[in-house]
């Protein structure tokens, strides 16, 4: 999924729009903007939110990715902050979740809170944490997820 969102592959409604003829292009989740991938997964009110918690829980101050190469800049630097494993597992949970609330959405009519994404989030975490804690990048990640709680 993540390597599909990198390569700017998923079938937004602005990729559909390029293909297709008389289809709204607005985004699924804000129906505003344009719903390309910068926009539903960066730039959306919904998707802002999410992040600022997802940033707020890996120990940084409120930024915003204007772009998606920023995003990927970010998702691969190293810092004492975060350790770059725990930023990738959580930006790919992040992303998935995302893209999950926009089907929802489109194919459902069906909308989650802000909080109650970020609680799936959180367990999706936790859970890849979990499943991975015998490895040696992964064995300290539960409690750096955990120190911003």
């Amino acid at each position: 999924m993540m390597w599909m969102t990198h390569l700017d592959h998923l079938p937004t409604r602005s990729r559909i729009a390029i293909w297709a003829v008389n289809i709204v292009d607005s985004c699924c989740v804000c129906n505003v903007y344009m719903e390309s991938r910068d926009h539903l997964f960066l730039r959306c009110a919904f998707s802002e939110s999410i992040w600022l918690l997802v940033l707020k829980r890996l120990g940084y101050k409120p930024v915003r990715f204007h772009t998606w190469t920023a995003f990927m800049d970010w998702m691969g630097s190293k810092d004492t902050i975060c350790p770059t494993s725990l930023r990738r597992v959580a930006a790919q949970a992040t992303v998935y979740s995302l893209w999950w609330e926009r089907n929802n959405r489109l194919h459902n009519s069906v909308s989650t809170p802000v909080a109650s994404t970020f609680k799936k989030i959180d367990r999706f975490v936790r859970n890849i944490i979990t499943a991975r804690r015998d490895r040696k990048k992964f064995r300290t990640l539960m409690s750096q997820w955990l120190k911003y709680e």
